[in-house]
């Protein structure tokens, strides 16, 4: 809690969050208060999340505009933690280094960005607002970042086979439903649909309850399909072929093996 957070730091024990899984039982137990069955609770709780997946610790960066699905999405391209490394090195690349990339898109003019935050705007949910608020983010943590590295086992992300009516679809639900939000989202995904934060023109639906709001008025300004919670559990339930896609989404998203 708080109070032993403000403990560790008033005894100089951490600095940082990092710090929480240098803590040893010894030091614990100069703590005013402290014995050792409390101290090897605290150490048994920091052991629970040494190991997590490489979503997971994206998030809890706490980095703008990252939420958990779309640190999942960002996990599943980047890989693991040395290919996070590796992709922030790219992402500063500028024109005439080689981890740019070609310069020229296949349309004969330049590209905006090096190839590096191309692959990240292939990801559905990422504009290039979120592509370097992810960039400068981890910039901005890299020392943490590298000692969180060393301290951890981050785990490569899983990335599941989608199966069923809505696989390469994506969507993003807002308003009051019926059930619980993240019940909604778990109907999505378990028929083959993946789940973002934000809506965009690459955006496949928008499930809207009452009181959407400007998610709503925005994918309507975007042309995005609009679905009602009945909409979409009638299409879930539906023996029918796989609903039509958003032709305005992309098929190909790179890999790191492009900028790496």
């Amino acid at each position: 809690g708080e109070k032993l957070v403000d403990q560790l730091l008033d005894a100089q024990l951490i600095a940082s969050c990092a710090d929480l899984y240098r803590l040893t039982l010894d030091g614990l137990l100069e703590l005013e208060r402290m014995g050792e069955k409390s101290a090897n609770n605290v150490l048994a709780e920091v052991a629970k999340s040494r190991t997590m997946s490489l979503g997971k610790f994206l998030h809890a960066l706490g980095l703008p505009g990252i939420g958990p699905e779309l640190a999942t999405a960002l996990a599943s391209t980047l890989g693991d933690a040395s290919g996070l490394l590796q992709w922030l090195d790219a992402a500063h690349a500028s024109v005439g280094d080689e981890a740019y990339g070609p310069e020229m898109g296949e349309n004969g003019k330049p590209h905006a960005h090096n190839q590096a935050i191309r692959a990240m705007l292939d990801i559905d949910g990422v504009g290039e607002i979120v592509a370097l608020q992810f960039r400068d983010g981890l910039a901005l943590r890299r020392p943490l970042v590298e000692d969180l590295i060393g301290l951890l086992t981050i785990e490569q992300e899983a990335v599941k086979t989608a199966e069923g009516p809505f696989v390469d679809m994506t969507f993003c639900v807002t308003g009051t439903l019926s059930a619980p939000r993240k019940e909604i989202q778990q109907r999505i995904i378990d028929a083959g649909g993946k789940i973002v934060g934000s809506v965009s023109a690459k955006l496949s639906v928008l499930v809207a309850g009452e009181k959407a709001g400007s998610k709503l008025t925005k994918a309507t300004n975007l042309g995005v399909d609009v679905w009602s919670e009945d909409d979409l559990n009638e299409r879930v339930s539906s023996e029918r072929e796989p609903v039509e896609k958003n032709p305005s989404q992309t098929e190909g998203q790179s890999s790191l093996s492009d900028f790496s």
